[in-house]
């Protein structure tokens, strides 16, 4: 008898909660179009980066290389970059913090320090925006960095 007042109690008290949520057989019935309503994305739109990779062939270690990508606008809404990162502390960038408008083209500098990276260097950049169809763009900067040859020291007899 107690477990059913129980489950009584718990039934009455879940009724309560629903009555004042608003949540009626019409409101669950509309709840998945509204979720579906809210996950449309914000103004997306396409873009072209040229070029996608920059390749500095051979560089000494310590060169700071200096660059840039160019970003053209192909859709119909503003492109805007919400940040950028990094796969190594080498990267400096510089990007436009405004919309670029359908049409429009905008240059992100690069900047590469190649002190301590002897050997194939790729670091990656990913750009987060609103672009279709994946709101994030993967930039890359390719070459060799030669290792730099410690002078011969002529009083150490070697």
């Amino acid at each position: 008898m107690k477990i059913i007042a129980c489950l009584f109690f718990v039934l009455s008290v879940g009724a309560c909660l629903m009555a004042q949520a608003g949540d009626t057989p019409a409101d669950r019935e509309n709840k998945p179009q509204l979720q579906k309503l809210s996950a449309i994305p914000g103004e997306r739109t396409t873009v072209i980066w040229q070029p996608d990779t920059l390749f500095f062939g051979e560089v000494y270690e310590g060169a700071i290389l200096l660059d840039s990508f160019q970003v053209t606008n192909t859709g119909t809404n503003p492109y805007m970059i919400k940040s950028v990162k990094t796969s190594c502390d080498c990267t400096v960038l510089r990007f436009p913090t405004y919309s670029i408008m359908p049409g429009e083209t905008a240059a992100i500098r690069v900047e590469f320090d190649s002190a301590g990276k002897a050997g194939h260097a790729q670091p990656g950049i990913v750009v987060y925006d609103n672009s279709q169809p994946n709101s994030r763009n993967i930039l890359y900067i390719d070459g060799n960095v030669m290792p730099r040859k410690k002078p011969r020291n002529s009083l150490e007899g070697n």
